[in-house]
């Protein structure tokens, strides 16, 4: 039989601020359904919801697939690569293809050119990076 809850009792719901479920106490009821809590942690007031009907967030993808794609990515793009393979120089000027060797992130490949910079794709990610053009 379930019981029936009245404004002061204490209850298990999902907190809308902490986003955990933790202990409230019901402020608001119509007929048998609790309309209002208050949580006890953070002392805000909101609707009630029921720890158990609470969506788990979405699992973001990991951080690896992202660098595999690049990877993967990178490797295409250095074999369709067309142009000089020459030291990245911030004064240099390149070309869409251009193979560019940086002292720190190693061997990239110039995808998109822009005034003064150029998109370059290297093994782990694609930079922003300074030229003349």
């Amino acid at each position: 039989m379930l019981e029936k809850r009245s404004a002061g009792d204490n209850i298990e719901a999902h907190c809308t601020k902490c986003k955990l479920a933790l202990d409230h106490v019901v402020v608001a009821v119509d007929g048998d359904t609790i309309v209002k809590v208050k949580c006890k942690t953070c002392g805000s007031t909101h609707k009630f919801k029921n720890p158990a009907d609470v969506k788990k967030p979405r699992t973001v993808k990991k951080k690896e697939d992202a660098v595999k794609a690049a990877e993967t990515l990178w490797e295409t793009c250095l074999s369709e690569a067309r142009g000089k393979e020459r030291t990245y120089d911030m004064g240099g000027k390149y070309r869409i293809g251009d193979v560019v060797l940086h002292n720190t992130f190693g061997k990239g490949v110039v995808r998109k050119l822009y005034i003064n910079k150029c998109d370059v794709l290297f093994k782990d990610k694609e930079r922003l990076m300074a030229s003349s053009n």
